[in-house]
């Protein structure tokens, strides 16, 4: 999935308690041996993964015949999509550049899904001096961790049909510089940063805004969930158990954020000494961003948004032989899940 620690780095409207509550009986059989599947995670086990751990604690993938294991990130873990090459996991969540750069080296890898098909990528701006438009963002010196967010500006203003006028301001992982007046928008997180805001006692829409880049005309989904073509191929009702499964644990989720927070701070990542306050926070932040406007479920997005946005941000950023999205997605197992719900 995508990746969005707390606090640390940039990086991810359930559809209600009755799609949950209709569920058909279980699809296991007891006594039938279940099938270890891993899930490679981008970062430590916190709420970016809350419809995770519901899943797992609720014993869903046990339904569905799946043994699930998984395999934390973290400053020195691995890369996810090397894992996945390495045939060390089954599924591993990414951003859509080294994705790109994975397939341009021989993966035949194939996305399924997205974390978030509503991108947590925002801009955070001071109540004072707002930048919640593309024309505001004109003349502005933007905030940011990453050179590459030029690119992602440049798409916005283009788009917009305005000048690329505007400065990247170097700065570090949290919004403070904002506050200081360094700069006059921050590239945040909607679900991370401003939660450093609010814990100051700063109100968001009266003292700050917080503007999701798909407001801004960047619309992408975030976090796609990845596999290897061939293990989907050879295993599609057990990847369609394990989409369910994880569709059912954000739904819950979603009656409940801090149901996912306690279980990431108390259990699945107990030993990261996770604020239960900001946790809980960061998992009610992402609930109405796992399922896009009128889209069947969670992690369902358009497709076309590979091309039109993802590539072309991609390609200023230099890589090359960017694969399109009919060669790349396959919803199919996910249609098929969310159906069942």
């Amino acid at each position: 999935m995508t990746h969005i620690p707390s606090l640390s780095r940039r990086s991810f409207i359930a559809l209600g308690s009755a799609a949950v509550a209709g569920l058909a009986a279980p699809r296991f059989s007891f006594g039938q041996s279940l099938t270890p599947v891993t899930t490679a995670l981008g970062w430590i086990p916190n709420a970016e993964y809350a419809g995770l751990w519901v899943a797992i604690e609720n014993g869903y993938f046990a339904e569905e015949g799946i043994d699930i294991q998984y395999s934390p990130g973290g400053p020195n873990a691995p890369g996810v999509l090397v894992q996945l090459a390495a045939g060390q996991a089954d599924y591993a969540g990414g951003d859509w550049v080294p994705l790109f750069e994975a397939i341009n080296r021989g993966n035949d890898f194939v996305v399924l899904g997205a974390a978030f098909p509503q991108s947590p990528a925002a801009l955070m701006s001071m109540a004072k001096n707002p930048v919640t438009t593309p024309e505001q963002l004109v003349g502005k010196k933007i905030l940011s961790q990453l050179p590459a967010d030029k690119n992602t500006i440049d798409f916005v203003l283009e788009k917009a049909g305005l000048p690329k006028d505007f400065e990247i301001v170097p700065t570090g992982f949290s919004p403070e510089p904002l506050l200081a007046g360094d700069g006059d928008a921050y590239m945040a997180f909607a679900t991370n940063q401003p939660i450093t805001f609010e814990q100051m006692g700063l109100v968001e829409g009266k003292d700050f805004f917080v503007t999701l880049f798909s407001d801004l005309g960047y619309n992408v989904p975030a976090g796609p969930i990845v596999a290897d073509r061939a293990y989907v191929a050879e295993n599609r009702d057990l990847v369609v158990g394990y989409l369910r499964a994880l569709a059912r644990g954000w739904l819950e989720n979603g009656k409940d954020p801090s149901l996912g927070a306690k279980l990431a701070v108390e259990k699945f990542g107990a030993d990261f000494g996770l604020s239960l306050e900001q946790t809980t926070r960061q998992s009610e932040l992402e609930m109405p961003l796992i399922t896009a406007p009128d889209a069947p479920g969670p992690f369902w997005f358009d497709a076309t948004l590979v091309d039109t946005n993802c590539a072309p941000v991609a390609a200023a950023a230099g890589i090359e032989n960017i694969p399109s999205a009919a060669d790349i997605v396959d919803l199919g197992p996910l249609e098929e899940a969310l159906k069942s719900l």
